[in-house]
This record gives structure tokens, C-alpha cells and sequence, in this order.
């Protein structure tokens, strides 16, 4: 018997043992590059790592026999045993990189998006910087990490720009003016509008501190802006589509400028928008929301007729004059002297549909457009250019109509570069400057008098144009979808501003043209009202959402038809409409699955489950772009 008490002694400690100790153990999204393997997984904490360990910190993994990053989102006890949980092997850094309010934004966006966390985490939060890192980390981990207001009500707001008056001046009053009441994070489609705004804010002695995040800033710098948005109170975030992700403490307002931007659509997966994901997170930390622009978009238009979203304009009127084409003629007789008095009186301002010189060649004596081996649009570069194919880049040298043999060529589709000859030609002896992408005038001197630009490339400092003529309107509005008519109308609207206030605006396009009134008016309604009914017969957002699937021709029939057996079987609306999208000798097909925008939780989730089902059989990947910017791009 003496031999047994050693024993019985052991399991009386073990059991008080085990009845008194916790452990702590933390859950993590793992950047394991397998969509799907996007759960949660458990990770025990060494000793060392107990005191550093944060929700938000980045730490280092075992997983499926390799060391992989992951981003801590729980730190949870029990009083079980959890000596099966593998541990953390290191910690990247003390400072945790994101608060609990942003993790539920990301689970919130995976979710919506059809997407892992970790491809979005990528998105929003910076490459690490040690350095950086030891210069504020005390001061981060002894902050609160929850940025939530408790407000009653909260503003969504589109507000339009005026003309007269720049819209970034517009935006920077609206950001100073949100600040007031806590930390405001601004939103603008490029790093030229950043710029312009960090200019406004510098002749502003605004005391608040500003925070810049794009990719314009060195490596270190931005993650330092990133780090310090943390901590900062009643701080201004200024950035780019991916400083969405900042971690923003006491956030108040999030403003979005100019929220029909191309710029704010993500072009890789998870094909993710910033207006659909600023929604998201207002809903989620119950923040204010504003949007600009001069129209708003069909799913902005929408949220206003449903009054979700409050419509703040002004009751403006503009001179506005129209001269239609007869002849196909660049400039009407009966437009000259009203040019000619608006260059004695100031600059103007001459708004082109394209840029080149001339985008399609055709024959002068039979009239068909010539085109290349490979099938590509010939154009040219000037006038004495040899024709250039638009696809395989192939110059084509002694050039003849390959159906009559004419060597007499016809430029159609004028660019920039054609317009600027044939303008300066109206109107010699004048300086002329011209703005187009990628060198696109930010101002312009002191003696121009002639100022041609393209959509979306009009020089924002100049405010005072006597004249802005929009050419060859008819042009512009062959748009082959609702997107670029909707931009189409924006370019008008924002040209349009720029007049000064005794000026006029001259449009090349028939008077009955509904976009005259409204620009006379300086209201976009009818044209709006007009695209949405459009959308609606046909079925296009925002009344229904859709999803283009990107995948192998091979696998195209098949994803078709489980897609139409999906329907019939109840696992997608019985609304549903599957279309199959084939170019000769692509290598890609594409399919497009649309549901009714009611239902678009279900295709979400749907397409997620099919993403980790192919991955975990190994079939090919596929490519899944929920509401993307355009259906053909």
C-alpha cells in the first residue's frame, strides 16, 4: 500500500490543477493562399508571446506544413486542455495592425463580396515596417481599439457639385466641416485628386491633424499614416480607394468624391467597389456617409428614389446655346462668332471625345474602314503617320484600300491630336494648349486662349472659362452601355462647371436633346430617370445584381448548365438569367449570372460555396466579379 499513496498524491494535484488554470488560446484568419481554407483556426500562445499578443496583431503560423502569416481575430480562455492546438511560432511586430471593428468590417465584406478575409486584409492594411513600428507602438497598445459612436441617426447625403466654384474646394468645406463633430475619412479616385486636395488643405491652416494614405507615399510613410490613424483624434484620412481599410478612431464621416469613379471599382479579385463597401461600413460602425459628384450613378439614383440617401443641390442656371451638325462638320457655321467673341472675352474650354489623332482609317473613294491581318482597327498617330494596327501594333507601310486599291485616305473617329489641327486652322494665331491622358494639365498659362481637353482630363484649377464648347455631343453619347452614359453625362456636367458665371456653354448636338435642359437647368434628373427605366426593362443593376464568371472555354458549358440546373433546383431564384459569353480564339469564356438585386445575399453565398468546392476537388479556378464596373471589360 505505501507504494500507492506517490500516486494517489499525483492525481489529487493534477486535478486541482486542472480546476483552477485557464488557457489562453487565440483564434486567426490564415494567409494560407487557398480560398478554401478561409476559416477560422486555433493557435496556442507561448509565454513569451502572452504579453505582446493583441486582437490585430500579425503573427506567424504553422499550417499545412509551412509558416504562413495570420492576423489574430479573438483572444479567447478555457479550462480545458489545449495541448492538441499547434503553437505561434513568432510575433510580426508588438503593435496590432487593426481593431476589432475592422475585423467584422472584413468578415462583413467576405461575406458580401463572395471573397476570403485575407485576400481584402491584403487591400487594406499595409506592408509592415519595423522601424516604423518601434516609433509608436506604445502608444497603440495602450489605446482603445473600438472606434463605435452611439449616435441615434446617422446622414447619408449626395451632394452635386455647382459650377462656378471647384469641386475640390466643395469637398474640402464638406470635410472641414464633418471634423467638427469627429474624425473624417476622405475618399478620391487618384492620386492627382489627393494631391490637389493636400494642396487646398495646406493653404487652409487647418490645425487637425491630416493623414494622407495612397500609393504615392513611400513604403514607410504610408504604413506610419496607417499606424497613426489608429490613434489620432479628430483627425482628417485623405486617400485612395484602399484607405477605406484605415482603422480610423472615433470615426464620424466618410465622404466619397466623385463616386462614379472607374478608380473605385477593384480590377482583380475580390472585384470589390468602394460605394457598396462604404455602405457596409456605415452600417457596421453607424458613421455618416456623403457622396459627390455632378450625377449621380443608377445605384446612387436608385438609394435616392427610395430616400435612402438625401439628393443636396442648388437652383442654378446656365446659358447654353446648341449648333447641330449638318454635314458631319467639326464646328457649325453659326457656332464661329459666338467662339470668337468668348476669346475676347477669356479663355475657352473645348471638351473632345477622344484622344489620338484619328482612331479609325478609312478609304476616301469606297468608304470601308481598313483594318489589319489580325483584324485590328487601323489608326493613325498624325497626319503623315503610317497606318498603326489598334491590336498587334503592326505598322502598315505604302498603304492601299485593300477592296479598291486607293491610296487616298479618309480620317473618321477624330482624336485630340486631329481636333487640335483642325481648330487651330478656325483660329489662327491663338495659343493653344491641350490636356489628355497621360499628360493631363493641371492648369494652364497665362496666354492661352484655347483650351482642348477629353473626358475626364479638363485642368481643375481653372474655374472661369468664358466659353466651354462640348464637341461632337451625338459622339458622345453613342455610348455602347448605361456606364459610359452615365460618365458621358458626368463629363458634360463637370466641363460645364467650369464656365464662369457670365459665360456660356456651346453644344454641338440637337436642341431637343434632353441633356440640353438639363444642363441649362444644371439638374440631371430626367437623365437619370430615363437610364434607370432602361435598366429596369432589361434587367441591369440596380435592379438586379450580377456576376461574371471567368473561367477555361473548356469548363464554360459545363459552369452554364450547373448554373441552369441551380435554378430549376431552387438554389438560385427562379428569377435567375444565365448567359454565356464566347470571343472567337479567346482564352477565357465568360458567364453572366443575374438575380434579382432582392436576392443578391443568396448569390453571394452561392458563388462562395462553388469557389471552395471546385478549389477542394482541384478543378481549374475560376474567376467570380460580383457587380462589377462594366459586364465586357
Amino acid at each position: 500500500m505505501q507504494s500507492v499513496k506517490p500516486l494517489r498524491l499525483k492525481r489529487e494535484s493534477y486535478r486541482s490543477k486542472s480546476a483552477t488554470a485557464t488557457n489562453i488560446f487565440v483564434k486567426v484568419w490564415v494567409d494560407s493562399g487557398l480560398s478554401h481554407l478561409d476559416g477560422t483556426y486555433s493557435y496556442r500562445i507561448p509565454n513569451q508571446f502572452k504579453e505582446i499578443i493583441s486582437i490585430g496583431s500579425r503573427i506567424k503560423v504553422p499550417f499545412n506544413s509551412r509558416s504562413c502569416e495570420a492576423l489574430v481575430i479573438e483572444l479567447l480562455e478555457t479550462q480545458e486542455s489545449i495541448e492538441h492546438l499547434k503553437i505561434i511560432e513568432s510575433v510580426l511586430g508588438d503593435t496590432p495592425v487593426t481593431t476589432p471593428a475592422m475585423l467584422d468590417f472584413y468578415a462583413l465584406m467576405a461575406q458580401y463580396w463572395a471573397s476570403d478575409p485575407y485576400s481584402l486584409i491584403k487591400s487594406g492594411i499595409p506592408s509592415r515596417v519595423a522601424a516604423v513600428e518601434k516609433k509608436i507602438e506604445l502608444t497603440i497598445k495602450s489605446d482603445s481599439q473600438k472606434n463605435l459612436f452611439n449616435r441615434k441617426k446617422t446622414q447619408k447625403t449626395y451632394l452635386m457639385h455647382n459650377p462656378h466654384k471647384s469641386a475640390h474646394a466643395d469637398i474640402l468645406d464638406l470635410a472641414l466641416t464633418r471634423l467638427k463633430s469627429g474624425s473624417t475619412l476622405l475618399l478620391l479616385p487618384d492620386t492627382k485628386d489627393v494631391d490637389r486636395i493636400m494642396d487646398l488643405v495646406s493653404e487652409s491652416n487647418l490645425s487637425n491633424l491630416v493623414l494622407r494614405l495612397d500609393s504615392a507615399l513611400p513604403r514607410a510613410q504610408r504604413y506610419e499614416n496607417y499606424l497613426k490613424s489608429i490613434i489620432a483624434d479628430n483627425a482628417l484620412i485623405v486617400g485612395n480607394r484602399n484607405a477605406l481599410f484605415a482603422p480610423v478612431k472615433n470615426l464620424d464621416s466618410i465622404i466619397v468624391a466623385f463616386e462614379k469613379s472607374e478608380q473605385y471599382f477593384e480590377r482583380k479579385h475580390p472585384f470589390w467597389n468602394v460605394r457598396d463597401s462604404v455602405l457596409l461600413r456605415a452600417q457596421a460602425e453607424n458613421v455618416n456617409v456623403y457622396f459627390t459628384g455632378y450625377v449621380p450613378s443608377s445605384m446612387m439614383a436608385d438609394l435616392i428614389e427610395k430616400r435612402t440617401v438625401d439628393f443636396v443641390s442648388q437652383k442654378i442656371s446656365l446659358k447654353t446655346s446648341t449648333y447641330p451638325q449638318v454635314h458631319g462638320e467639326l464646328l457649325p457655321d453659326r457656332i464661329f462668332p459666338n467662339i470668337r467673341k468668348a476669346l475676347l472675352e477669356g479663355t475657352v474650354l473645348f471638351l473632345v471625345p477622344r484622344k489620338g489623332y484619328g482612331n479609325a482609317l478609312l478609304c476616301a473613294k469606297c468608304k470601308n474602314t481598313s483594318v489589319c491581318e489580325c483584324g485590328g482597327r487601323h489608326i493613325l498617330t498624325s497626319a503623315t503617320a503610317n497606318p498603326l494596327c489598334s491590336l498587334c501594333s503592326l505598322e502598315q507601310k505604302n498603304w492601299k484600300c485593300q477592296w479598291c486599291e486607293s491610296t487616298t485616305r479618309y480620317v473618321s473617329a477624330r482624336g485630340i491630336d486631329r481636333f487640335h489641327e483642325e481648330i487651330g486652322r478656325a483660329f489662327p494665331n491663338t495659343p493653344i494648349q491641350i490636356s489628355s491622358a497621360p499628360n493631363i494639365l493641371s492648369d494652364i498659362a497665362d496666354k492661352t486662349k484655347i483650351v482642348i481637353a477629353t473626358a475626364g482630363a479638363v485642368p481643375n484649377r481653372t474655374q472661369d472659362y468664358s466659353a466651354v464648347v462640348l464637341l461632337e455631343g451625338q459622339r458622345f453619347l453613342s455610348a455602347s452601355t448605361s456606364v459610359y452614359e452615365e460618365l458621358v453625362y458626368e463629363h458634360f456636367f463637370e466641363a460645364a462647371s467650369h464656365v464662369s458665371r457670365k459665360g456660356s456653354i456651346l453644344i454641338v448636338l440637337d436642341s431637343f436633346h434632353p441633356l440640353v435642359a438639363s444642363l441649362t437647368r444644371w439638374n440631371p434628373s430626367t437623365l437619370i430617370k430615363k437610364i434607370l427605366r432602361e435598366n429596369l426593362e432589361a434587367f441591369l443593376p440596380p435592379y438586379s445584381s450580377i456576376a461574371v464568371i471567368t473561367s477555361e472555354p473548356s469548363e464554360a458549358l459545363s459552369l452554364r448548365s450547373g448554373f441552369t440546373k441551380s435554378i430549376k433546383d431552387g438554389r438560385l431564384p427562379t428569377e435567375s438569367k444565365v448567359f454565356l459569353i464566347e470571343g472567337e480564339k479567346a482564352a477565357t469564356s465568360r458567364i453572366v449570372l443575374s438575380v434579382p438585386v432582392e436576392q443578391r445575399k443568396i448569390l453571394a453565398t452561392f458563388l462562395l460555396e462553388l469557389s471552395r468546392r471546385r478549389a477542394i476537388s482541384k478543378k481549374s479556378s475560376i474567376s467570380i466579379a460580383l457587380d462589377p464596373y462594366t459586364l465586357l471589360s
